[in-house]
C-alpha cells in the first residue's frame, strides 16, 4: 500500500526534475504549476460529493456488521475480509463522528480513490481532461457506485485496489522491471484480503502480462519479486488467527448452540481457518441459477448498465471497447476479460443484493466510456469542423454529469439518515432485563454495536439468525420463554405451532402457547 501511495503522489507532478540545491523552505511555484490539478480534482470532488451526501451514523445491514467489527477488533463472516479489518482498524482513529461515522467515510475515500486512479488510467491514455470528468462524472454519480460510497462497505475499496492493479500493470508494460510487476502482484493479493471476487481479475492479469512481455516474466529476478509480493500480500489473512487467538467480544464465525452459547469456528485449525476464507458458506448462491432462468438476471445486469451510465453512456462504452480492442489488443483484451468475469459471475450469484456488487464491471466501463467519448468527439470534428457543434457535444457529455448528479441525489442521499441508530435503541429500550432477541441483518449487527462499542444494554442476548440453525432456535425459545423475555423479529410458522406472537415496536415478543 505505501508503494501505491508513493507512486499516486509522484504522478500528481509532470516533472521528476529536482529542486535547486539551494532551496530552503520557499514555495516552489513552477513546482506547484506542474501540479496535475485535473486528476487531483478527480479525487476532491468526488469525495466533498459523497462527504456531503454521507451516511451520519452507524448503517444498517453489511455495514453495521463491518462497522462493529471494525470498532470491537472483531471477526466478521466469510470470507473474513482482514484487509478492510487490518485498514478501517486504522482509520477507526481518526478524530471525527462516532465510529459508524468514521467508516462510512472510509468508504468516501476510497470510493474518490477510485475515481483518482481511474483519471490516471484515462490520463496515461490520452484523454482529454474534459472527456475524463464526462466519462468518470457518470461512474462518480452512478446511483450503487455513489451509494456504496456513503457507508461502511468493501466495495469502493475494492475498486481502488482493482483501478490500482490496471494503472500498475501499463506503467510495468511501458517499461519492464521486477519490482514494477511486483507492485500489481502485491495489490491484488492484498485485495484477496479485501474481497475474495478479486480472484476474477486473475485472467485478464494473466492475460496481459503473458501477451505483454511473455519473455520478462520468466526471468528469476521477476520470479523472486513477484513470489515476494504474494507472500506479503497474503500475509494480511494472519490477522484472522492473531484475532482469534485474542478471543473478540464481536465474532460472526461460528454458530449458536441450543443453549444460547456462541461455538467460534476454530481459526488456529487449518479446516476452520479455509473454511472461513474460502467462503465455503456461500457457496450454493455460486452459479445458482439454471440455463432457463438466467435470462432475467441477465437483463436486470443490462438495465443496471443502462441506469448507471445514464442511458447516453451505454452506446460511447461500446465504441470505446471495441475501439480500443482494435488499437490494443493487450490492455483491451485485458479490460474485456476483467468485465466479463465480473459480469458473468455476479449474474449467475444467486444473493439479493448482488446490484452492489457489479462495481467492478462499471469500473471497465467508464474507462471504455472515456475512450468511446473521444472517439466520437474526434470522428465529429473530423466530419463537420464546425465549432458550435463541438462545443454542443462537449456541453452535452458534461451536462449529463452534472444531470445524473442531480437526479440521483434524492435517491442516493443519506446525509440525514439515523434510522438504524433510532430503531436499535428503541428496541433496546423496550425489552425487559436479560431479554433475548433474534433477527437478521436489519437488526441484530447495529444492536450489538449498541451493546460492544457504547455499552447500552449489555444484559440482552441479541443473536442473528444468520448464526444459529431453526432447530437450535426453536429449541434455545422452548428452553427459556417461561424464564426470559424473548423477541424475534419475524417468527416462522414452525414456531407458531409452540408459542404465541405479539407485535411489540420493531419486534414481536413470544410468550407460551395458551
Amino acid at each position: 500500500m505505501f508503494q501505491l501511495l508513493t507512486m499516486i503522489f509522484d504522478s500528481l507532478f509532470k516533472s521528476k526534475k529536482s529542486r535547486p540545491a539551494n532551496f530552503v523552505g520557499v514555495i516552489d511555484l513552477k513546482r506547484i504549476q506542474r501540479v496535475d490539478w485535473y486528476s487531483l480534482g478527480a479525487f476532491i470532488i468526488p469525495f466533498l460529493l459523497y462527504a456531503y451526501t454521507l451516511a451520519p451514523t452507524l448503517y444498517n445491514l453489511d455495514s453495521a456488521e463491518l462497522t462493529t467489527a471494525v470498532a470491537t477488533g472483531g471477526i466478521l463472516r466469510a470470507t473474513g475480509y482482514p484487509l478492510y479489518l487490518v485498514l478501517g482498524g486504522i482509520w477507526k482513529y481518526l478524530p471525527i463522528g462516532d465510529f459508524g461515522y468514521r467508516l462510512n467515510l472510509f468508504s468516501a475515500f476510497w470510493g474518490a480513490m477510485t475515481i483518482f486512479l481511474a483519471a490516471r488510467i484515462l490520463r496515461r491514455m490520452h484523454i482529454a481532461p474534459w472527456i475524463r470528468f464526462a466519462a468518470l462524472g457518470l461512474l462518480a454519480t452512478a446511483p450503487y457506485f455513489w451509494a456504496m460510497s456513503l457507508i461502511a462497505e468493501v466495495y469502493t475499496l475494492h475498486t481502488a485496489l482493482m483501478a490500482g492493479v490496471i494503472l500498475s500493470l501499463m506503467i510495468w508494460a511501458k517499461s519492464p522491471s521486477p519490482l514494477k510487476l511486483a507492485l500489481p502482484v502485491l495489490l491484488i493479493s492484498l485485495s484477496m484480503g479485501n474481497h475474495a471476487a478479486t480472484v476474477l481479475l486473475i485472467p485478464g492479469f494473466i492475460w496481459f502480462v503473458i501477451s505483454q512481455h511473455p519473455r520478462e516474466i520468466i526471468k528469476p529476478r521477476v520470479l523472486a519479486a513477484t513470489a515476494i509480493a504474494i507472500l506479503v500480500g497474503l500475509s494480511v489473512f494472519i490477522y484472522l488467527p492473531w484475532r482469534y487467538g485474542l478471543n473478540p467480544s464481536f465474532n460472526y464465525a461460528g454458530q449458536y448452540n441450543s443453549l444460547g452459547e456462541f461455538v467460534p469456528v476454530d481459526l488456529h485449525s487449518p479446516e476452520g481457518f479455509w473454511w472461513l476464507i474460502s467462503g465455503r458458506t456461500f457457496s450454493g448462491q455460486m452459479f445458482g441459477y439454471q440455463i432457463n432462468s438466467i435470462w432475467p438476471e441477465i437483463r436486470n445486469f443490462g438495465e443496471q448498465l443502462w441506469i448507471a451510465f445514464f442511458i447516453i453512456g451505454v452506446g460511447p462504452g461500446i465504441v470505446g471497447m471495441i475501439a480500443l480492442l482494435k488499437r490494443d489488443k493487450k490492455f483491451g483484451g485485458m479490460l474485456l476479460l476483467l468485465f466479463l468475469a465480473n459480469a458473468v459471475f455476479f449474474i449467475n450469484y444467486r444473493v439479493i443484493d448482488k446490484n452492489t456488487m457489479y462495481l467492478p464491471a462499471y469500473l471497465v466501463w467508464a474507462l471504455w466510456l472515456g475512450i468511446g467519448y473521444q472517439v466520437i468527439f474526434h470522428r465529429v470534428k473530423e466530419l463537420t469542423n464546425s465549432k458550435i457543434l463541438n462545443l454542443s457535444i462537449a456541453s452535452l457529455m458534461i451536462g449529463m454529469v452534472l444531470f445524473a448528479a442531480g437526479w440521483n441525489y434524492s435517491r442516493v442521499n443519506l446525509s440525514t439518515d439515523i434510522s438504524t441508530r433510532q430503531q436499535s435503541e428503541e428496541i433496546l429500550g423496550m425489552v425487559e432485563p436479560n431479554s433475548i432477541i433474534f433477527g437478521w441483518w436489519d437488526t441484530i449487527p447495529a444492536i450489538q454495536y449498541l451493546q460492544l462499542v457504547e455499552s447500552v444494554r449489555p444484559d440482552v442476548l441479541a443473536i442473528n439468525r444468520f448464526l444459529i440453525s431453526p432447530h437450535e432456535m426453536n429449541r434455545l425459545i422452548l428452553n427459556n420463554i417461561d424464564e426470559r423475555h424473548i423477541y424475534i423479529n419475524n417468527p416462522s410458522i414452525q414456531l407458531l405451532k409452540h408459542v404465541d406472537a405479539t407485535k411489540v415496536g420493531h419486534m414481536y415478543l413470544l410468550e407460551e402457547k395458551q
